[in-house]
């Protein structure tokens, strides 16, 4: 939401308006979006989940004070996307088998005190699967898609698709007879190997860095810059507190003659056959290599709740003076090379998720009879519950989904990703008119508190 909607809601408050909106996380839902890959010649038959960090897919700006809060794919990212893959490219009598390994999905809103910018990307690998079993590397891809306006959280879900579909149309001239004589991989292996496009971007590993200015974040990764004209490259000192010894830098046309000609505009970066520099806010900053990446130093972007908040007291004035007053400072930035995204070191894909979270299964009276079930969590025995009673788990798999199972029907499962930030609550409950379901569901901390402290269940096996 943005100012004119913060100036009719003063007499609300912003801060109980905000409140609902940090409870939980916000669901995007990729069911009623459509993709089309004209010449497709193969459909994915699963979809593996390779992020290094699968707490989330970013972060979305809720409520009348622009709240941060964090996105999720509803109910999880393997099974979203598995599930509009098969329904929207079913598989066809000649298609080639492809698994789809998920390496960045991400979700982001940035805001200035007019407008909001929605930006989705999407990352994957692809495989093609054999006979056997095994998966042979077909190609890696990525795509972003942005767009601007007063409210942008309802873009993601069409954006998201968009991200995707130009993902899946560049593996669609695929030889998938050259794939196939590549070395095969164990298909389990997947998920925590490092991206095999990452390890041969010439940017890492050559060791000449031509001068030149890059059109393209492919440009950079690429290390093929533009030669001609050559540039004069200006630097320009940052004062003021905490930037000492940075400098931007404004590269210039050079003229045949040898002066400085017209401002170089347009580009996504520079080298000077030294060093490289990537256009951020308006200037251009110098990377510097971080392990299989890079990253800068920069101005810190506005806060939004002091840009939501000026907007109420002050309007556009107001706005553009918390914008000013809270952005600017000087911020460790990291550039990534999977898709081009920068990002301070604060922000979601950088955040060490604890390595335990705890699971509280329980069920209130009449929920269960008095016979314990037996409850499977990734197909092991890990304990039994019956009315009245809590079961305890301490978890600690971040790799892949979590599967949990009341009984033995292994269609009835409950499937979501833990995020590791909070304690996770899942009730017992039932539904006699929809056996399909699962006799589980996933519940917010403050309705699973709420009912562990009205019903004093006995923890399993009292």
């Amino acid at each position: 939401m943005r100012f004119a909607t913060f100036l009719m809601a003063v007499g609300l408050g912003v801060g109980g308006a905000a409140s609902p909106c940090a409870a939980q996380s916000h669901e995007i839902d990729l069911s009623t979006q459509a993709l089309a890959v004209p010449g497709r010649t193969f459909y994915i038959r699963q979809v593996l989940d390779g992020r290094p960090v699968r707490a989330g897919i970013g972060t979305v700006r809720r409520g009348m004070a622009n709240v941060p809060q964090r996105a999720d794919l509803k109910p999880t990212v393997t099974l979203a996307l598995q599930a509009l893959l098969t329904q929207q490219l079913p598989a066809q009598p000649t298609d080639q088998p492809v698994l789809a390994v998920v390496r960045a999905l991400h979700v982001q809103e940035d805001l200035t005190f007019t407008t909001e910018q929605a930006t989705d990307e999407v990352a994957l690998d692809f495989y093609l699967l054999d006979a056997q079993g095994n998966a042979h590397f077909a190609g890696s891809t990525h795509e972003t898609v942005q767009s601007k306006g007063l409210e942008t959280t309802g873009r993601h879900p069409r954006q998201l698709a968009q991200a995707l579909q130009a993902c899946l149309v560049q593996l669609a001239g695929t030889d998938w007879a050259a794939v196939a004589a590549q070395p095969g991989h164990p298909v389990a292996e997947l998920p925590a190997a490092r991206p095999v496009a990452r390890q041969a971007y010439p940017v890492l590993t050559d060791s000449v860095r031509p001068a030149g200015f890059y059109r393209t974040f492919l440009d950079f990764r690429n290390n093929t810059p533009v030669a001609s004209p050559a540039l004069v490259v200006v630097p320009e000192r940052v004062f003021g507190k905490g930037w000492g010894g940075v400098s931007t830098y404004t590269p210039y046309l050079q003229e045949p003659d040898g002066r400085r000609g017209a401002q170089l505009r347009g580009a996504w970066g520079f080298s000077d056959g030294r060093q490289v520099y990537l256009l951020h806010r308006k200037r251009y900053w110098q990377l510097a290599r971080q392990g299989d990446t890079f990253g800068f130093v920069g101005p810190s972007v506005a806060d939004a709740g002091a840009v939501s908040t000026g907007a109420v007291l002050g309007g556009l004035a107001g706005a553009a003076l918390a914008s000013a007053s809270t952005s600017g400072r000087p911020t460790d930035y990291t550039l990534s090379l999977l898709t081009g995204r920068v990002s301070t070191l604060a922000e979601d894909d950088y955040v060490t998720t604890p390595d335990t979270v705890l699971l509280h299964i329980y069920c209130r009276k009449s929920s269960l009879g008095t016979k314990p079930e037996p409850v499977y969590l990734n197909e092991k025995l890990v304990g039994q519950l019956s009315e009245n009673q809590l079961l305890t788990i301490s978890y600690t798999e971040h790799v892949g989904e979590m599967h949990l199972r009341l009984g033995t029907r292994k269609d009835r499962e409950l499937v979501f990703q833990p995020d590791f930030l909070h304690p996770i609550y899942v009730k017992v409950v039932r539904y006699p008119d929809d056996e399909t379901r699962p006799p589980m569901e996933l519940v917010s901390a403050q309705v699973g508190t709420f009912d562990l402290r009205v019903i004093k269940p006995r923890a399993a096996g009292e």
